[in-house]
């Protein structure tokens, strides 16, 4: 949805309840407000086609990136290299269960079609970038090649990983988003928040 004057009122009706009272602009950026119904996120429409372009290019290995700006409004996007093809097996535990004996069984570069890891250098000079503009990360995303745009049971665990490196430092909490390329010609891009191994969607405002 592009957001302007004529769109604001559909969006207090998308998000419903008092989340009228939850969205406004400062200057010439959407701040908001935690409400119970739900959250949204405020994504370039330039961005979201170069999400979309990065899950396609790479298909039918996943890709994987950040995204940065201010709160719940994103500003930035940093694609991220998946490394996954490069890890031993020794770091791989990380993943479990079924997951990491699926991996085990593949060749490395097959790994990266149902996993990813982001390079931890290339995020590191993603964030630093951030903090000299005086942004933050905002969120990180990564794509489903072959199932729905929604975090499985790994995506959720390393998240909850984060969130603990993440409250040690006192950084944001981030969204997650997953693109979907169930239907390549048009992926679904969905953006989660994830608490204490439970996922609740939020709701991503095109601008």
């Amino acid at each position: 949805m592009k957001m302007n004057r004529r769109n604001f009122l559909k969006v207090a009706a998308i998000l419903g309840g008092g989340a009228f009272a939850s969205i406004f602009k400062l200057g010439n950026v959407w701040a908001c407000e935690k409400t119970a119904v739900t959250e949204s996120i405020f994504i370039p429409a330039q961005i979201l086609e170069d999400m979309k372009q990065h899950a396609r290019e790479l298909a039918p290995q996943e890709c994987c990136g950040i995204l940065g700006g201010q709160e719940c409004n994103v500003s930035e996007q940093y694609r991220i290299t998946n490394v996954l093809a490069t890890m031993t097996d020794q770091e791989l535990s990380r993943f479990e269960g079924a997951k990491l004996s699926d991996l085990k069984q593949l060749p490395p570069e097959e790994r990266m079609e149902i996993a990813f890891q982001m390079d931890v250098r290339e995020m590191a000079l993603a964030q630093r970038d951030l903090r000299s503009q005086g942004l933050s990360v905002v969120g990180f995303y990564h794509s489903h090649t072959f199932s729905p745009a929604r975090p499985s049971h790994t995506d959720i665990t390393i998240a909850m990983e984060f969130e603990r490196y993440r409250t040690q430092l006192n950084l944001p909490e981030p969204f997650h988003l997953v693109i979907s390329l169930e239907d390549p010609t048009e992926p679904d891009i969905r953006a989660f928040r994830i608490r204490n191994f439970q996922t609740k969607e939020a709701t991503i405002i095109r601008i």
